[in-house]
């Protein structure tokens, strides 16, 4: 029988073994909670803040009395920077350029391999991100295109007209509902959707046809709602969705992204069968012929490649099909809770534009307080709160304290656009802190990193902004947004946290002005 005395011993060594390791960090690590087996602090994570995550990094962060903070997600060693510094140190120094190879970016290929852009890095990150941005800009998705700008305003009128005039066809009713009411944030996504299909292909889905853009928009939300901050627990436990596959967000991962790439490969297929090497067509023939190249000389190791080309799509289109909606979306939330905001927006306008003809892009300049109302959205409502996350390249410093090689560094941009040291009172929509003394859109006064910063800058900033102006504009010339019969006023805490912040799906109410 074993004594007492000796069983206790044994159990205290046990219990001091195991919280050495729960505590215990690596040499001049950051502050940070500690960690269990198997989940690390993710846990500690999820119990201060279920519903938004990189609220409960900003808990830690004030708990320790440090902008950094370090702790284990799973078995991978993270830091979290909550401030400007640190913020734009992950962002723009090259030993954080990388990509953690976590599986929520793997389940998005039909073969789990690491595809696309987003999430990978490397010579395929640099060489496919070069080529795409580079071809993609001469079909307007990075600067002024005219021909794209006319698309767009077909696209806009579009959209008034099925504002007003309400469904036209049976699938439109899914996210309209009779006249001047309408679903946000997917009611406007075929209007960006179709825009970036013509700088893609140089083709539009007709209005007749769009129940397959229904399905893209509302399987690209599934995505992003479905994840968190960090990837969700699936990302650092893989094994758990053979246990758990809705709990786990498996299930809605993977089922949301085989509707995005069905919806790209068709694409892609369709310009392979009729494609003509005398010349280019548009950037998906420029892909193609890098891919036909790299077959006839047999470039084993050549970046170009279907699978590769299908999910860089995939991750180009993303801000198009759900981003610029979201965004939009949570402004007219504001707009429901300040009509202040709203009516300043249509007095310059009307001053500026008119309610003749739809604002265009050369209106920009004179549009200061619309577009400082987008920018402060981009900014109090942070579309992507942690960034996607960074991995450190190489063993490294990082505001003192030392890094190794793959570490997952995270940029706390709520955290930033949030912090009382940068920006007076944060949690105000105030449009003004963009506007100086002349109330001129102050480019200087604008120090929010929305769309991140440095060589994994959002590809689709551009073309983002311009849709979101164009498209803020063409509402608020036409319409005012109202609250309907029985309809309260919007509780932005109620707003979901996925891999994007998101309102959830709310009907909202027009009025011809």
């Amino acid at each position: 029988m074993v004594s007492p005395i000796i069983l206790t011993i044994f159990i205290a060594i046990i219990i001091y073994i195991a919280l050495k390791w729960s505590f215990e960090k690596p040499k001049n690590f950051p502050p940070g909670p500690p960690r269990i087996p198997l989940f690390g602090a993710y846990l500690f994570l999820l119990a201060v803040n279920y519903q938004f995550l990189h609220k409960a990094a900003l808990f830690f962060s004030k708990l320790y009395k440090s902008d950094t903070i370090g702790l284990y997600l799973g078995e991978y060693k993270t830091i979290i920077a909550n401030s400007q510094e640190g913020v734009r140190q992950i962002l723009f120094r090259k030993d954080f350029d990388g990509r953690p190879d976590i599986y929520a970016g793997r389940l998005r290929d039909p073969h789990f391999n690491r595809r696309g852009i987003f999430f990978n890095d490397g010579i395929l990150w640099k060489d496919q991100r070069r080529f795409v941005l580079r071809y993609l800009r001469d079909f307007g998705f990075g600067r002024r295109f005219d021909e794209l700008e006319a698309v767009m305003n077909e696209e806009l009128t579009d959209l008034v007209e099925l504002i007003r005039n309400g469904p036209k066809y049976p699938h439109e009713k899914e996210f309209v509902r009779d006249k001047l009411q309408a679903c946000c944030p997917n009611f406007m996504s075929a209007c960006s959707t179709n825009s970036f299909l013509y700088i893609m292909c140089n083709e539009r889905v007709p209005r007749e046809e769009r129940e397959i853009c229904n399905k893209l928009v509302k399987d690209g939300m599934i995505f992003q709602r479905a994840g968190d901050d960090y990837g969700r627990l699936l990302s650092f436990l893989p094994w758990i969705r053979h246990f758990f596959p809705y709990k786990s967000g498996y299930r809605q991962l993977r089922d949301s992204t085989k509707t995005l790439w069905k919806f790209f490969k068709t694409y892609v297929d369709k310009n392979l069968e009729t494609y003509n090497e005398d010349y280019d067509r548009n950037f998906m023939d420029m892909y193609i012929r890098e891919m036909k190249k790299a077959e006839k000389e047999n470039e084993v190791d050549s970046t170009f490649f279907y699978d590769q080309f299908v999910l860089s799509l995939v991750d180009f289109a993303f801000p198009a099909i759900t981003a610029v909606g979201v965004q939009l979306s949570m402004l007219f939330q504001w707009f429901l809770l300040r009509p202040e905001l709203l009516k300043n927006v249509q007095e310059e306008l009307d001053r500026v534009v008119g309610r003749g003809r739809l604002a265009s892009l050369d209106d920009r300049k004179n549009l200061s307080y619309t577009e400082a109302c987008l920018r402060e959205i981009l900014r109090i409502e942070t579309l992507v709160p942690s960034s996607v996350p960074h991995r450190a390249l190489v063993d490294t410093e990082f505001l003192g304290y030392k890094i190794e090689k793959d570490t997952i560094m995270v940029p706390g941009l709520y955290a930033f656009h949030m912090d009382a040291r940068y920006w007076q009172d944060p949690e105000i929509f105030k449009p003004e802190r963009f506007l100086d003394e002349n109330n001129t859109l102050s480019l200087k006064k604008d120090i929010s990193l929305p769309f991140g910063a440095g060589k994994r800058l959002c590809a689709g900033e551009t073309f983002a902004r311009n849709m979101m102006f164009l498209i803020l504009c063409a509402i608020c010339q036409n319409f005012n947004i109202v609250l309907g019969p029985g309809q309260e006023l919007p509780d932005m805490s109620k707003n979901v946290s996925g891999i994007i912040q998101s309102p959830p799906d709310f009907w909202i109410y027009f009025e011809n002005r």
